[in-house]
């Protein structure tokens, strides 16, 4: 996964809790665990398509959660991903200290935990970039991604954050899901913003 990603993901995320002021780029580039001057960069676009706006004195605010969300999901491709077997994604969680799950099961983890939507996608499981694939077989039933610690440190409940989840889900063909994904715009985004 790309930096800038990280930095729209924390902007998504953080706007999603309710976080919408940044008082400087510095703040922004620390918890998303990169560079100030890439986080300037990455700033453009949003900017750019009225999701952040720039304050005159300095700092912002992601002012469109919606358009953040849906900009990370643009930029998300699941091509980073190593297809694998369930059974070997499961023996890899288990062999690991730090993963997170992704896709479809983190999306009824942010709808409350339990499934009223479909069934399962392929999971999506991010374990960290040290980790040994090597012996994973390969199957249909669960996709890989290797990422960086600091994503990984952030996402402290086991699962993807709300805006990886959707990025996810985005990219991941399948009718589950577009279900599962469709199911958090409604649960975050059919009352208007204010």
């Amino acid at each position: 996964m790309r930096d800038i990603d990280a930095v729209w993901r924390t902007l998504a995320d953080q706007a999603l809790a309710g976080r919408r002021d940044w008082q400087n780029a510095a703040d922004l580039a620390h918890e998303a665990g990169v560079g100030e001057k890439l986080t300037y960069k990455a700033l453009a676009k949003p900017v750019s398509i009225g999701a952040v706006t720039r304050y005159s004195g300095g700092g912002f605010s992601a002012v469109d959660p919606e358009r953040l969300v849906t900009l990370l999901a643009s930029a998300r491709s699941l091509s980073d991903a190593r297809q694998a077997s369930l059974e070997g994604a499961q023996a890899l969680v288990e062999s690991t200290d730090q993963y997170a799950l992704g896709g479809s099961r983190a999306a009824v983890h942010h709808l409350g935990g339990q499934n009223t939507v479909a069934s399962h996608a392929p999971a999506i499981v991010y374990v960290p970039q040290s980790a040994d694939l090597s012996g994973v077989p390969e199957g249909d039933g669960a996709l890989i991604v290797s990422v960086k610690a600091h994503a990984l440190s952030t996402w402290v409940d086991g699962y993807t954050s709300p805006a990886q989840t959707y990025a996810d889900l985005f990219a991941q063909p399948g009718w589950q899901a577009s279900e599962f994904r469709r199911a958090l715009w409604r649960a975050w985004f059919t009352i208007d913003d204010c």
